[in-house]
């Protein structure tokens, strides 16, 4: 349930498939919204800004001041203590009194400055809290709270959120945004539309334009900046729906593995027995009989949990480099996402592949005497017990992306730790 989604209708039907549905509040919305305020420069909607408050705190009327950033609460502050006006500033540094500063925003002659993300979830009643009927009636006579944007948001949903804060449960209240023509909004979407409408009319800088056309224009703005981020974030999504289908079939397999699920050792122990040559297999089965079932079913499990894990690693390596370079494929007329479902298709098929070669390989060249000699096979790290020596002889740890060099003989080659396990059962050591 929220109180905004209906500006985001069609993401939540398109994305998530959820459709928005609007429940009627309990009791009539009693706030004004009224129109925007157009200055020309930020300097004069700051001023004017500054003026308006000076006159509702003189009245009484709580103030609630919502920002874009931290920057604007510092700037908007500085003004307000030009007008000598005590206020309270609601940003990182007193993030610990976030719920006391916004739940008391409704006190009389309160003037809180705050982003427009802060305090969010936090009930701002008339009088502030405890509550209190005289305050509450007194606060109320005077017009409620007062919120003042200090621009436009690029989602409406902010905007309207923040709007959201007066005018609760049926309270009086009013909404009030300040906008300069150096606003980003109003800069990027037809600023310059609207500059020579205020040039012609010879306005000095803190004296504002109030109109609806102006208005509409920037929630026109905003709608299609909204609908630009909604592209995008659709776009992402394919891309990551075909990574997340990939994930979830590795997943799968390595929950099967780690729960030791006796029918799926079954068919990949015969995925692997039918890619073997005759010698292999006669070296596969030798060994199957010199371990036992049990250990060589903990063993097996172990190897193959370890490689999945390594050639996944592997993979999202990949995948991230094919997704950072298939939108190349756009000057060739070529859809980059089919291009990338086709390659990232392919990747995965190429990790199956390697999965099954590289735990036959592991299997036909397990050293028994080691693992025999050594009874605790099932441990935190397998790799380590069933191929043997991995730099235990100076009991230095290795990082997985930490690069290490490797010996077999008179070759020497550099390598990252993760990709050392295939090589140390080929017979490769790691150099101290």
């Amino acid at each position: 349930m929220t109180g905004t989604g209906k500006t985001s209708e069609e993401e939540f039907y398109k994305v998530y498939g959820l459709e928005v549905i609007q429940i009627p509040t309990h009791r009539d919305v009693a706030r004004i919204d009224q129109q925007d305020l157009i200055y020309q420069t930020r300097v004069g909607k700051y001023k004017a800004l500054a003026k308006r408050v000076r006159a509702l705190y003189d009245k009484g009327q709580p103030v609630l001041i919502g920002t874009v950033s931290i920057e604007d609460n510092e700037v908007i502050s500085s003004y307000l203590k030009n007008e000598g006006i005590p206020h309270e500033v609601l940003n990182a540094k007193n993030h610990d009194r976030e719920a006391e500063i916004i739940a008391q925003a409704g006190r009389v002659k309160s003037v809180v400055v705050a982003t427009n993300m802060a305090g969010r979830g936090v009930d701002i009643k008339l009088g502030g809290v405890p509550f209190n009927q005289e305050s509450y009636e007194h606060v109320k006579s005077l017009g409620g709270l007062y919120v003042i944007g200090t621009e436009r948001h690029e989602a409406r949903r902010i905007d309207n959120q923040l709007r959201g804060r007066s005018g609760r449960q049926g309270d009086p209240g009013e909404t009030q945004f300040y906008v300069s023509l150096e606003d980003d909004l109003v800069r990027v979407f037809g600023g310059d539309r609207v500059a020579g409408m205020i040039g012609k009319m010879g306005l000095p800088e803190d004296e504002a334009i109030q109109h609806s056309f102006i208005s509409k224009q920037l929630e026109g703005a905003q709608a299609k900046i909204e609908g630009f981020h909604f592209d995008g974030r659709k776009n992402t999504l394919s891309y990551d729906d075909v990574l997340s289908t990939q994930r979830n079939s590795v997943y799968d397999r390595r929950r099967k593995i780690l729960s030791g699920d006796q029918e799926y050792i079954a068919s990949v122990q015969n995925s692997l027995v039918e890619r073997l040559h005759d010698d292999e297999k006669s070296l596969f089965q030798s060994k199957q009989e010199i371990l036992g079932t049990e250990m060589w079913n903990n063993v097996f499990l172990q190897v193959i949990l370890s490689t999945l894990d390594r050639l996944w690693m592997d993979h999202l390596d990949a995948m991230e480099h094919a997704r950072s370079s298939v939108n190349l494929r756009s000057y060739a007329q070529r859809d980059p996402l089919v291009e990338y479902k086709r390659e990232g298709l392919q990747m995965f098929r190429t990790l199956e592949e390697n999965l099954l070669s590289q735990v036959a390989h592991i299997m036909t060249h397990l050293d028994t005497d080691a693992i025999l000699g050594n009874t605790q096979v099932v441990a935190a790290s397998p790799m380590e017990q069933v191929i043997g020596n991995i730099g235990q002889a100076s009991g230095k740890k290795y990082g997985v992306n930490e690069r290490v060099i490797i010996v077999k003989g008179s070759e020497e080659m550099e390598i990252k730790y993760k990709k050392v396990d295939q090589y140390l059962a080929d017979g490769w050591t790691i150099k101290e």
